[in-house]
C-alpha cells in the first residue's frame, strides 16, 4: 500500500503527505464508472507527475464493492464523490438521469420500427413462416446477451472516447482479423467444423466492415476514421480496428439479424457460434482489449472544436 515518505528523502524529493488528498486510504467513496457512480472504497493513493510536464495528479486505487478485485483501478481524483448524503443524492440522480436517457433511446427505436413495420406492411404482406423473422429482436438478443464483463468493456470504452476524449490507438494489434482466425483455429483443434466457424466469421467481417462507418462509431471517431482509411487504403477494415469496436457490433445484431432470410434451424446454429465467438473474446480480453486509449494530436482536436 502506498507510504508517504517522511524520512531519508534525498534533497528536492517531494515528500507527499497524506493531508494533500482529499481522500484517504480505506475511505468508503462513490466512483464514476462510465455515466453511473457505483459505491467503492480507496485502497491507496499516490500522486504521478504527468509525462512532459510539470503538473502532478493525484490518484487513488479504488475497489468496486461486491466486484471482483480483478476490477480494481487507478482513478484521478475527479472521478471520486464523497459517500455523504450528497453524494447518494448524486447517485440516485445519475441513475435516474441514465434511466431516462436509455428510455428515450428504446421509445425512439419502438416508433422507428413501428413506423417501418407500417410502411413495409402497406407496400407487401411478407411471407415469414419457417424464417429468422420469427425470432424477434428481443428473442435474438437474449442469445447474445453481454456477460457482465463485455458490459463494463463497453462501459469503460464509452467513458474514454465521449467523457476523456481519448481514442483507440489504430492500427490495432491484434485486429479482428486475427482475433477471428485465432477463434477459428481454437475451435479447429476441438471441433470438425472448422468449415462453419470459418464462413461465421467471414460473415462477422463482412457485417463489420459495413457497419462500421454508419452504425458503430461515436461522431468523435469519425475522422479518425477517414484517416485510417486514407493511410491505409489497401487495408478493410477488420485489419485496421481492434476488439472494443468489434464488441459495439454485437450490441447492433439483433437488430441486423432479424433482418436475415435464414432458415430458424440455421439461425439458431449461428447464433450459438456467435455467443461461442463472444465468451471467447471474453475469457482472451486481456489479450485482444486496449489496456490504454491514446490522447489525440492537436489537429484532431482542432478538428474536434469545429464540428
Amino acid at each position: 500500500s502506498f507510504t508517504p515518505r517522511r524520512d531519508g528523502a534525498r534533497r528536492g524529493e517531494m515528500v507527499i503527505s497524506a493531508q494533500t488528498f482529499q481522500f484517504e486510504q480505506d475511505q468508503q467513496v462513490y466512483a464514476y464508472h462510465g455515466p453511473l457512480l457505483y459505491e467503492a472504497t480507496v485502497l491507496e493513493c499516490e500522486k504521478k507527475t504527468v509525462p512532459d510536464s510539470t503538473s502532478i495528479i493525484k490518484l487513488y486505487l479504488i475497489r468496486y464493492e461486491g466486484w471482483n478485485a480483478h476490477w480494481d483501478e487507478w482513478v484521478p481524483e475527479s472521478r471520486l464523490v464523497k459517500r455523504d448524503d450528497a453524494g447518494k443524492a448524486l447517485q440516485k440522480e445519475r441513475v435516474k438521469e441514465f434511466s431516462r436517457s436509455h428510455k428515450k433511446r428504446m421509445r425512439q427505436n419502438a416508433e422507428a420500427e413501428s413506423s417501418g413495420a407500417a410502411s413495409a406492411a402497406a407496400k407487401k404482406k411478407v411471407e415469414t413462416k419457417g424464417t429468422a423473422d420469427e425470432m424477434v429482436t428481443g428473442e435474438i438478443r437474449e442469445h447474445l446477451r453481454l456477460p457482465q464483463a463485455m458490459k463494463l468493456k463497453l462501459i469503460e470504452d464509452w467513458e474514454r472516447i465521449t467523457r476523456e476524449r481519448k481514442l483507440v490507438a489504430l492500427p490495432r494489434a491484434p485486429n479482428i482479423s486475427s482475433l477471428l482466425e485465432d477463434f477459428v483455429q481454437t475451435k479447429a483443434k476441438r471441433s470438425t467444423h472448422e468449415r462453419l466457424y470459418n464462413e461465421v466469421c467471414d460473415g462477422v467481417s463482412s457485417y463489420f466492415n459495413q457497419a462500421l462507418g454508419s452504425i458503430l462509431l461515436y461522431k468523435y471517431e469519425r475522422k479518425q476514421l477517414r484517416d485510417m482509411r486514407e493511410a491505409h487504403k489497401e487495408s478493410s477494415l477488420v485489419e485496421l480496428y481492434g476488439a472494443e469496436h468489434l464488441l459495439r457490433l454485437f450490441v447492433k445484431l439483433p437488430d441486423l439479424l432479424s433482418h436475415c432470410k435464414l432458415q430458424r434451424e440455421h439461425m439458431t446454429v449461428l447464433l450459438a457460434k456467435l455467443s461461442e465467438l463472444l465468451k471467447f473474446m471474453q475469457v482472451n480480453k486481456n489479450k485482444y482489449f486496449a489496456g490504454a486509449y491514446d490522447a489525440p494530436t492537436e489537429q484532431y482536436l482542432q478538428w474536434w472544436s469545429s464540428e
